[in-house]
């Protein structure tokens, strides 16, 4: 009778540890889609001469580029699999065109990705689902 109680209490547990792997990624998905969105109005407001895309992170919390106010994020989100910072993806011509995670684990999620996420599917970890913007 142990031995079933224990089985099923590590059972209980896998089940619990997989669903919060699964929440983790959801949330990874919806920040770093939070990210891409707050790039691209940055990148769309652009003053004609100035560059398309934020110096640092921070810029998308206050944009400096205008003397009113002008923000994009209300704050910078940790990355929901580790709790650490995004790694920002450096754009081509200077600046930050995304961010992607640190974590090298394994993703659950192999399908059912929106139609700019595709290449999600194929990757080997977290750190691979680059969320960025480009005009």
């Amino acid at each position: 009778m142990v031995l079933f109680i224990t089985l099923g209490l590590g059972k209980l547990l896998e089940n619990v540890a997989m669903t919060d792997k699964r929440n983790r990624e959801t949330e990874l998905l919806y920040t770093g889609n939070l990210y891409r969105e707050a790039i691209r109005q940055y990148s769309q407001s652009t003053p004609v001469g100035a560059k398309p895309y934020p110096e640092k992170l921070n810029d998308l919390l206050r944009d400096p580029r205008y003397p009113v106010i002008r923000r994009y994020l209300r704050r910078l989100y940790p990355d929901p699999i580790t709790g650490e910072a995004f790694i920002p993806i450096p754009a081509p011509d200077g600046g930050v065109m995304g961010v992607h995670s640190v974590s090298l684990r394994k993703p659950v999620r192999v399908a059912g990705f929106r139609t700019d996420q595709t290449s999600f599917a194929a990757v080997k970890s977290y750190q691979q689902w680059e969320f960025s913007y480009a005009p």
